[in-house]
């Protein structure tokens, strides 16, 4: 018996070594000890593309040496490998973090789509190697999801920053292996672990191979929160800054094709500047036939960070405005435990049709995606967090990535997949035939707003409103 359990056991060690050979020494996937190698090259000058207002714009930030001669910054466009006839944008400059560095903002205009474009990026006249991106189909595209990256430079995180970056890039590698045909990248917030340490900077930068080859938008998390460098990194569109922006960074939205991205600072404490931010761009964008929202805050999350105090306040404040907008998805991030919830409505889980074959018509409600982490960072904290709002969780150590298929037929497909066993772990589809805009009757942001947060003690501002209403009437005559 001791013989046969010897045997068996020495199988499974051979079977385990054989699969993590099978993950890790493809060709195609660079190897730790070359990433450590390469990684010494790396600094903060990296190139960060963003989506511009449109699909027909790219946005550009790059940190650069102070130039004293106040020269603007320039990306040269071209169709052409070699960069004969480009098109030449210049932007503007800010400061940045470093003293002896400026951050570079430019936009390129007038894309094509199913177009591979080659740039350049520079101040002075001094430009970097030549890097490319390729435009797809502006009707149906593809866009990667991922969230809190968190590369920290701290001896306390654990793996060294190597390790973490190594494994931030390993999740690009794999998601960009099967997936050739992704237009972007939507991150949900948690850039770096303490926004103020330009070393956990040059690690996000680090996957040059992909951050510059394809945009993304980022929203600000909490840990962004902590510092102020967010700002310097991102050149983002369409800003909302609001009555209080902070020094971190602000909301902001995009169109891309047939939908609306609303981009969320969920950290911030002015809840009527989130509601202005929803409002102006759901205005802005009346034909958009899907609305999504990206936030940091899991709202109706996988973890413990879903019930906390701060979270539950975003939920209050944000969940009836998205509602009162008609919008379809939310994407957010947080917990680092991948979960997705049920179709909700003013804070009810909604029965719907279809939902547990993972194909839905015209649901009502919005669905909640919780990313886990995407540098190894990712959650299992021992517990089993059973709440009513999820639908499905995937509790591992792994790192997962999400694409997120916008089809000109009227369908969105939704793939998780595990960065490490590359398997697929959660699919759902949801199609749309009725694109008309649905917004709520109650258009009283106050009561919409308030009402959630203050329950019972709202009659306090019933009360106000009618006295303002009736002081009103008397100067109005």
């Amino acid at each position: 018996m001791k013989m046969l359990k010897k045997a068996v056991a020495v199988v499974l060690c051979l079977a385990m070594a054989l699969s993590f050979t099978a993950i890790y020494s493809s060709a195609e996937y660079v190897s730790y000890e070359d990433w450590v190698e390469y990684y010494k090259t790396c600094d903060n000058k990296g190139v960060i593309m963003t989506p511009g207002s449109d699909e027909t714009e790219m946005n550009f930030c790059w940190h650069s040496d102070r130039n004293w001669t106040g020269a603007k910054p320039v990306v040269r466009l071209s169709k052409n490998s070699d960069m004969s006839d480009y098109v030449e944008f210049k932007g503007t400059h800010t400061f940045s973090e470093q003293a002896s560095q400026r951050s570079n903002n430019v936009t390129a205009t007038g894309l094509e789509e199913n177009t591979t474009y080659y740039y350049v990026y520079g101040v002075d006249g001094e430009f970097s190697d030549v890097a490319s991106f390729k435009t797809h189909s502006f009707d149906s595209f593809k866009f990667l999801f991922i969230s809190d990256v968190q590369p920290s430079a701290s001896s306390s995180s654990g793996d060294p920053i190597e390790k973490q970056t190594y494994l931030w890039n390993h999740s690009l590698e794999v998601a960009f292996d099967k997936n050739d045909d992704i237009s972007f990248i939507v991150n949900g917030g948690d850039v770096t672990a303490t926004g103020s340490d330009t070393a956990e900077w040059v690690g996000f930068l680090s996957p040059k191979k992909y951050l510059n080859s394809y945009p993304m938008a980022a929203v600000q998390g909490n840990h962004d929160k902590k510092g102020t460098q967010y700002k310097y990194y991102f050149n983002n569109p369409n800003v909302h800054l609001g009555a209080s922006p902070t020094v971190y960074g602000n909301g902001y939205w995009f169109r891309y094709g047939d939908v609306l991205f609303v981009m969320v600072n969920s950290m911030k404490i002015n809840i009527f500047d989130n509601y202005a931010l929803v409002k102006k761009a759901v205005e802005a964008n009346p034909d958009a036939k899907w609305r999504v929202a990206v936030m940091h805050y899991d709202i109706y999350g996988t973890g413990h960070h879903a019930v906390q105090e701060e979270t539950l306040a975003v939920r209050r404040s944000l969940a009836p405005v998205l509602e009162h907008y008609d919008f379809d998805l939310a994407l957010t991030g947080h917990d680092h435990i991948y979960g997705r919830s049920y179709f909700i409505d003013d804070s009810k889980v909604l029965t719907t049709p279809g939902f547990d074959e993972g194909k839905v018509v015209d649901p009502q409600g919005l669905m909640y995606l919780t990313a886990s982490g995407s540098r190894g960072n990712s959650r299992m904290d021992g517990r089993e967090y059973d709440y009513e709002w999820i639908a499905t969780q995937y509790r591992s150590l792994n790192n997962c990535y999400t694409t997120i298929e916008i089809t000109d037929d009227g369908r969105l497909i939704l793939e998780s997949v595990d960065t490490i066993t590359e398997k697929v772990i959660d699919e759902f589809e949801i199609v749309k035939t009725d694109y008309e805009f649905k917004e709520k009757d109650n258009d009283n942001y106050l009561e919409m707003i308030i009402k959630p947060l203050v329950g019972e003690y709202y009659v306090i501002f019933e009360i106000l409103g009618d006295l303002f209403d009736k002081i009103a009437s008397i100067f109005s005559r």
